[in-house]
């Protein structure tokens, strides 16, 4: 039997508490736990006040997650960016991989947050994912 992948690709824009900034940290420790057990893999960025998400897992699991997303008080105009049919995972083995786009270029950072579409924000959140795990080793 043939497991079904899609990939959902986001942006928000991050309602900041009234305690201060965002803890993205705590975010991304919450998702490894929850995405683990959905089998869900992803990557997440906070830059400039958006939230930039990629997700990937079976198409009902990610309607789900996308229904939770849409309703959390942590975001405000959910936008889903591109969906699409995958083969495999790109983040397999990160049940959620938190991405540093402090490196980006203007250009890169405006791409990634602004003007780019599903496939072309994928890329630049795989390449830093990958940054990240070659960094690890």
């Amino acid at each position: 039997m043939t497991v079904l992948l899609e990939r959902v690709v986001y942006r928000s824009d991050a309602v900041t508490p009234d305690q201060g900034p965002v803890d993205l940290s705590a975010i991304v420790a919450t998702s490894v736990r929850n995405n683990a057990r959905r089998r869900v893999t992803g990557a997440l960025a906070l830059h400039d006040g958006v939230f930039v998400q990629v997700l990937e897992g079976e198409p009902e699991t990610l309607n789900r997650l996308m229904d939770i997303i849409s309703t959390d008080d942590r975001h405000r105009n959910v936008r889903v960016l591109a969906r699409w049919p995958i083969q495999s995972q790109l983040f397999l083995g990160w049940a959620m991989v938190q991405v540093d786009t402090r490196g980006l270029s203007q250009h890169g950072a405006k791409l990634v947050v602004q003007t780019g579409s599903g496939a072309q924000v994928t890329g630049v959140m795989a390449d830093l994912a990958n940054t990240r795990l070659t960094s690890l080793i």
